[in-house]
């Protein structure tokens, strides 16, 4: 068994337009601009399925009034159908692997004086198990999931918990 922590990260718009309920935290706020988070697997994974149980968020500003959020993954890079601070909707509901909750107001949310962390595990179960159907990335996307007030170009960055089930030469 082997363990990866993939990471990326992006900064949203130099704003502080508050989001609702059900809003899109993305890096643009044009939808066909609109990047997913991209986690490129390594090798190892490609051959064999993984789990992926947990994941942490960071993000650059302080305030954690809020801050809760739902982090949607899949298996082919998904259109976002609004820009930042939009409703979240999406396409590629046959490529969807799943969601996982990080709430940053409470434990094990904390904030640090450089930013605040969160994590989060599978909502629906201790882990999900992901099989790629092709290619070697997951995608992600970040929905806010409450009237989350951000900070200006506030960057957020994603590491994903992932476990090997077979790892290469065992």
């Amino acid at each position: 068994m082997q363990i990866y922590n993939p990471s990326a990260s992006f900064a949203r718009p130099a704003d502080t337009t508050v989001y609702a309920a059900g809003d899109l935290v993305a890096n643009n706020t044009t939808a066909g601009s609109v990047v997913p988070l991209s986690f490129t697997m390594q090798s190892n994974i490609v051959i064999g399925p993984f789990s992926l149980w947990r994941c942490r968020l960071r993000k650059s500003t302080t305030s954690v009034a809020n801050a809760s959020f739902r982090v949607h993954l899949y298996e082919a890079s998904p259109v976002a159908a609004n820009g930042d601070n939009g409703a979240y909707t999406t396409d590629k509901s046959a490529n969807y692997l799943g969601f996982i909750n990080v709430d940053m107001t409470t434990a094990p949310g904390a904030k640090f004086n450089d930013g605040a962390v969160g994590i989060g595990a599978a909502a629906a179960g201790s882990d999900f198990n992901v099989r790629l159907a092709s290619g070697t990335t997951v995608y992600a996307l970040i929905e806010a999931l409450a009237a989350y007030t951000p900070g200006s170009a506030e960057s957020f960055a994603l590491t994903l918990e992932l476990i090997e089930h077979y790892p290469r030469g065992g």
